[in-house]
């Protein structure tokens, strides 16, 4: 059992380095379809939205996710239990402006490759800008996604705990920074997940090497094939933990979370699939809803180490996260949420599917303040009928 164990430890950590990952380009792999969970989904209450009397609600175009996990299923069931009008868009094809023209509401993201975040990030922007329709994520929040520096420069703005981070563009500067830091450091590519493009450089001789190759003409290999690491250099300060990092998820005033143990003989946990599911500690679900507080992210997911001064550091943030099944959170074995109300937390059972409830926060908290006043499309899909 033991030598069972010291293997899957050390193959989850063969996994995330960068020869596997682009070993595994060259294997015959079949490409990441759509699929239809409704099933799984099915076996959850859905979530409910409370909409006003007299106005009429949006026309929604679903922008399907492929992969195992799809977040398109959850909205497409919340939109037709809440009787919404709805048809799935595709954001990729050629006549997606025609068919934009039909919807009041785009949902979805497709994925965190970085074609695809290019993508969705410009057609979004357009969409708003040209059409003055809304998004979900918005512009703001897809360019948040899958972005690590401007996750450190909003962390630093806005006075987070967010691990030390160093970013620099310039190749004199990047050899003068690494000159400076403490080591070890942690050194990461994005777009990237699951503790993929995340490497420890333990010594100023190895960050030379990194800034060397970064910034040469080619630049240095990441775990795509398709993208290198090219005139950049993402360093953190490395902390050590006690053995996990812990993801605490927000939507609106409900709180989930696990925690995520790292294999033996690494420090990196997202992605290697020992997760954990106990009680939440209070000061970390603080931390993540004063995040949210800044980004007004319909959902906002925070990872955290425990750091041995006994404080929480934040060494990443998402607004879009992928949730694999409806217990998200457990406490004693019993699956519910987090409901944060008159300053305290209270333990709701139950299960919910986290994407369910970022939509019905979005609506609640960015479509319908706007919509109500009149800052909507007004004219297209709604109408305010005098009561």
């Amino acid at each position: 059992m033991e030598k069972e164990s010291k293997l899957s430890s050390m193959t989850r950590r063969w996994r995330k380095r960068r020869l596997y990952a682009r070993l595994r380009q060259h294997l015959p792999m079949a490409e990441l379809a759509c699929i239809d969970d409704h099933e799984a989904v099915d076996a959850v209450e859905p979530a409910v939205i409370d909409w006003p009397a007299g106005l009429c609600k949006p026309r929604c175009g679903v922008v399907q996710d492929p992969g195992p996990y799809p977040r398109w299923t959850k909205y497409r069931r919340f939109l037709e239990h809440n009787g919404f009008e709805y048809g799935i868009y595709n954001l990729h094809a050629h006549d997606w402006l025609e068919k934009v023209q039909g919807y009041d509401v785009i949902i979805g993201m497709p994925s965190s490759e970085f074609w695809h975040l290019e993508e969705t990030r410009r057609k979004y922007r357009f969409i708003q800008a040209h059409f003055g329709k809304t998004t979900y994520p918005s512009p703001e929040h897809a360019a948040l996604y899958e972005d690590k520096e401007l996750e450190a420069c909003l962390a630093e703005i806005c006075g987070m705990p967010f691990a030390k981070t160093y970013v620099s563009h310039d190749r004199n500067d990047a050899h003068c920074l690494v000159d400076t830091l403490t080591y070890p450091v942690v050194s990461k590519t994005f777009p990237a997940s699951g503790s993929i493009g995340v490497e420890l450089v333990r010594n100023r001789q190895a960050a030379h090497r990194l800034v060397e190759q970064a910034f040469s003409s080619t630049g240095r290999k990441s775990h795509m094939v398709a993208l290198r690491q090219k005139n950049y250099i993402y360093l953190q300060e490395y902390i050590p933990s006690d053995g996990y990092d812990l993801r605490v998820i927000v939507v609106g005033n409900w709180l989930f979370g696990n925690y995520r143990k790292a294999p033996e003989g690494d420090f990196r946990a997202s992605g290697m699939y020992l997760g954990e599911f106990r009680a939440l500690p209070e000061e970390a679900m603080r931390i993540a809803l004063q995040v949210n507080a800044f980004v007004k992210s319909p959902a906002m997911a925070v990872d955290m180490l425990h750091s041995p001064d006994g404080a929480y550091r934040i060494i990443e943030m998402s607004p879009i996260t992928q949730v694999q099944n409806s217990e998200w959170l457990q406490v004693d074995n019993v699956a519910g949420a987090y409901i944060f109300d008159n300053d305290s937390f209270t333990f709701q059972p139950g299960l919910y599917w986290i994407d369910e409830l970022a939509l019905r926060e979005f609506f609640l908290g960015s479509y319908l303040p706007r919509a109500i006043q009149g800052g909507l499309h007004a004219g297209v899909a709604l109408e305010v009928q005098d009561k």
